[in-house]
């Protein structure tokens, strides 16, 4: 969408926007810096400001979101306060002295550009599809203790006492608190809240903002004067210059450079990788609302490039990390945005504030701040991980989701956030355990290949198909489900044939290839065969990358590359060739060749009246992948296979591959619907090897109709047995299958 295509929506969006992004970026640069104490509050508001105003542009601009508002979020927020309380603890930078804070602040900076680099290589390396899978009980236990932290936070503002106060003394009463900043504080809770119910046009936040201000200013006029004091009053914000954003970070960073342990250096890695995961997380999600809402579709890889912009931006001007705000992108839309102009146009409304009205900006009092940061805090809570504590199903979620949550509040974020992967990842794996890998067995006697086959041929596979068992796998073939597989097998090994499908099979591990392999010899030390199918399927990058590991690790050497199937059908089928070829040479039968004499439907003619039909043939002899006919073509012959085979193959409209819907062997007949129906060919027909033919014309057969009405009644009987037959077999898969 071009830049200036709805200037006078994109105005209003991100003016209106602004009104939510000051307030919220004051709080946020303030919760922030909090761990620094009351003499830093005004840098933290100034440093939340210029995340708005640098960062805010830049992704608009290069963002893939059209109309999404990138500001300073609570876990942004939290992170940086995690951030310097860690670096506050550190002996080696508390022996820094006067240059302490310095270089803190750098290296929070540096955590942010380094967050903002990885933001560039996850949308290089198509990472936003990756964050999808950030398991939710995580984010949510996450953003609940996020939550916690804010509201826990802003307690002592909001009964104005300082930060080293501790929170049970003001509740028991044994610490005085100031009535002035309650009221303010509750003052501006109350107004939001009831903003909320009566008006959408003016955001609450603002409504808050503005009646806490006129509070503290009235308690200040006729109670106390003493609140209308700037100089060294801890209840307001303070001084804030109003200076144009510089990269003043890159300056400081040379500045204390030397000074800076290469280790500490290093130590930034994980908590900048945490952080960008988070801000990814956080921009993605408002991204696929702001589709809903705009009914456009955002670009991932291009809006984790904005973001990593902005950000390593940010970081060189002294800025707070951004992510894309669900609230105020929401407000921005529904005012009529749609473009990237309306974040530039927030960005700079923030930037005018700070550049003429910082003299306003630095009489908001903390309890003001400390109100909207409350209702912020408590709209963050995760609903939905409070319904599952009913719901027993969700146990193991509610585990994770209790655990992030007390470990984000109790020690540390980065921690928390370890160990819900690290419990999401132990539960997925006991149910992975859990799950039957085998998904079902059948034998071959019950269901049988496609392949259509003489009634002596079908007695055979009737009576000893149950040597032949398919195995259909299911899930991870991985070092918690092979023993499960291999109790299993180890109840047939003796089979005659065992084919494992490999369908639904997604992953396999070392485990299960070296269990594949030991399972693969005992077969073979007993004589039999062991077949795979769904391995070798150009196209498929997971059974593609299965058959790699399974090469290597030496499993195809030892099933034998010909024992690999694209399909069960197909495995099934071969199966079956085989063991007939086995039954009959035990039984000394001796391989006879068909002639049309011996085929079935013309078992009940007389010979007189199979001399009759040999007039009417036609012999045909076709070459390996020869097309008998093809789909649509029209139906005027019936076919008899005296020797070789053929299959039925189909397009299939979706994707446009060839399926193979049936085959058909030696002794059996297609093609019978030209006579029956005399419809065009609903499907191709090729030979799957030298295959011999003969075939009768309809219209030969419409001239024994009425020439030997008998006859033909004869061979209709014997099509329609035959069909019957291979009815009943067919209702006795389906039946299996069913059971």
């Amino acid at each position: 969408m071009k830049l200036f295509s709805n200037i006078k929506g994109d105005i209003m969006g991100g003016i209106t926007t602004s009104v939510i992004a000051l307030p919220l970026a004051i709080a946020f640069g303030v919760v922030a810096f909090a761990p620094l104490g009351e003499e830093y509050i005004a840098q933290g508001a100034l440093t939340g400001l210029y995340g708005v105003i640098v960062a805010g542009i830049l992704t608009s601009i290069f963002g893939g979101t059209p109309g999404q508002i990138a500001v300073p979020t609570a876990p942004m927020s939290v992170m940086v306060t995690s951030i310097i309380a860690t670096l506050l603890k550190d002996p080696e930078i508390a022996a820094l002295g006067e240059n302490q804070v310095m270089v803190i602040l750098v290296l929070v900076s540096m955590t942010i550009l380094i967050a903002g680099l990885l933001q560039l290589i996850m949308g290089a390396v198509g990472g936003g599809k990756l964050i999808k899978f950030i398991p939710y009980p995580v984010i949510a236990g996450f953003m609940n203790g996020i939550a916690i932290i804010i509201f826990l936070g802003q307690l002592r503002p909001l009964f104005g006492v300082s930060k080293d106060t501790n929170l049970l003394a003001i509740f028991s009463g044994s610490s005085d608190f100031r009535y002035e900043t309650l009221i303010v504080g509750a003052v501006t809770i109350v107004m939001m809240l009831t903003a909320k119910k009566i008006t959408k046009a003016v955001p609450s936040s603002l409504v808050g903002l503005l009646c806490g201000v006129a509070t503290y200013f009235a308690i200040g006029t006729f109670f106390n004067p003493s609140l209308l004091q700037i100089e060294n009053n801890p209840l307001i914000i303070g001084y804030i210059p109003s200076s144009f954003p510089t990269p003043k970070q890159v300056m400081n960073f040379f500045s204390v450079s030397s000074l800076i342990p290469l280790s500490k250096l290093t130590a930034l890695l994980l908590p900048a990788l945490t952080l960008s995961i988070l801000a990814s997380i956080d921009t993605l999600l408002t991204s696929v609302v702001t589709d809903m809402v705009t009914k456009s579709r955002h670009n991932s890889t291009k809006e984790l490039f904005g973001q990593g912009i902005g950000n390593i931006a940010s970081a060189a001007f002294g800025g707070l990390p951004v992510a894309g705000s669900t609230l105020a992108t929401m407000v921005n839309v529904n005012a009529g945005a749609r473009t990237p102009l309306a974040g530039i146009v927030n960005s700079v409304t923030v930037l005018l504030v700070v550049l003429f009205m910082a003299n306003l900006v630095q009489w908001i009092p903390m309890s003001v701040l400390a109100g909207i940061l409350l209702i912020t805090s408590v709209s963050m809570i995760e609903l939905e991980s409070i319904n599952l504590s009913r719901k027993k199903s969700a146990l193991g979620n509610l585990l994770v989701i209790v655990a992030v949550t007390v470990i984000t509040v109790a020690i540390d974020l980065i921690i928390a956030v370890l160990v819900g992967l690290v419990i999401t990842a132990f539960l997925f794996i006991k149910e992975q355990i859990g799950k039957n890998i085998v998904r079902r067995m059948y034998t071959g006697d019950l269901i049988r290949s496609k392949k259509v086959r003489s009634h002596a041929a079908t007695e055979i596979l009737e009576q000893k198909g149950h040597l032949i068992k398919i195995y259909e796998l299911n899930g991870s073939l991985f070092f918690g489900t092979c023993d499960k597989l291999l109790a299993e097998l180890e109840k047939n090994l003796d089979s005659f044939c065992i084919i494992l499908d490999f369908k639904r099979i997604h992953t396999i591990d070392l485990t299960g290839a070296q269990l594949l392999k030991q399972i693969v010899n005992r077969v073979h030390e007993q004589g039999n065969f062991l077949a795979i199918s769904y391995l070798d399927m150009p196209g498929d990058e997971e059974k593609e990358r299965m058959k790699r590991l399974m090469q290597d690790m030496g499993v195809i050497e030892a099933i034998g590359p010909a024992y690999i199937f694209p399909d069960t059908d197909r495995a099934q089928e071969w199966a079956e060739d085989v063991l007939i070829q086995t039954e009959l040479e035990t039984a000394q039968i001796p391989p006879e060749k068909i002639t049309m004499q011996s085929l079935d439907i013309f078992k009940d003619l007389t010979p007189k009246q199979l001399q009759t039909v040999e007039k009417y043939m036609h012999p045909i002899e076709l070459k390996k992948s020869d097309i008998v006919f093809k789909e649509g073509e029209p139906g005027d012959k019936i076919y008899f296979i005296l020797s070789g085979g053929v299959s039925v193959i189909a397009k299939l409209s979706q994707n446009g591959r060839v399926r193979r819907l049936a085959t058909f062997g030696e002794g059996v007949f297609f093609g019978a619907m030209a006579i029956l129906e005399q419809q065009p060919r609903s499907a191709t027909v090729r030979a799957d090897s030298d295959t011999e033919l003969l075939y009768m014309t309809v219209d030969d057969f419409q001239h024994l109709v009425k020439k030997e009405s008998l006859l033909a009644s004869k061979m209709l009987l014997g099509m329609a047995r035959e069909l019957s037959y291979r009815l009943r077999l067919t209702t006795i898969e389906v039946r299996t299958l069913e059971e």
